[in-house]
């Protein structure tokens, strides 16, 4: 018998494979699908704003966002604050790009959804930032005590 936190790894091992199973069948990676993800829709993003959107690492974040620069997708312009800090931003093949791979899965996430209803999915998105945020707060109280 599984314990609840075998569950938990269990279902969101599942769910970034499925993630996975789809980007592999559009023939790009997983890593590469969040990037154009957190973008879509957005005028402009730090590097730094998508490793925290995605939980991917600084390094994951910077070779794709190098990749997707040398296909002429994204462009980097400097940050309004500091200067350091460049602002990813779609070309207009790029999100040309971004779109026509991300309109099906958005199709079928919604479809998903649907399925669900409301209710689930209200539950579902109250349980997951209930458990980050507690997670974040006894993680940070561990941390803090060593």
């Amino acid at each position: 018998m599984l314990t609840d936190e075998e569950k938990l790894w269990q279902v969101w091992g599942q769910a970034g494979s499925l993630y996975d199973f789809w980007a592999a069948s559009k023939n790009i990676n997983y890593y590469l699908l969040f990037v154009l993800y957190t973008l879509d829709g957005q005028k402009a993003m730090t590097q730094k704003k998508i490793c925290n959107s995605t939980g991917l690492t600084k390094q994951t974040v910077n070779n794709v966002i190098r990749s997707l620069k040398k296909e002429g997708y994204v462009i980097l312009s400097p940050g309004t604050g500091d200067k350091r800090e460049k602002q990813v931003s779609f070309t207009e093949e790029g999100a040309s790009y971004a779109r026509e791979l991300l309109a099906p899965l958005k199709e079928l996430e919604h479809r998903v959804l649907q399925i669900m209803g409301s209710d689930r999915v209200q539950q579902m998105v109250d349980s997951i930032t209930l458990y980050n945020t507690v997670f974040e707060k006894e993680m940070t109280r561990r941390l803090e005590n060593k």
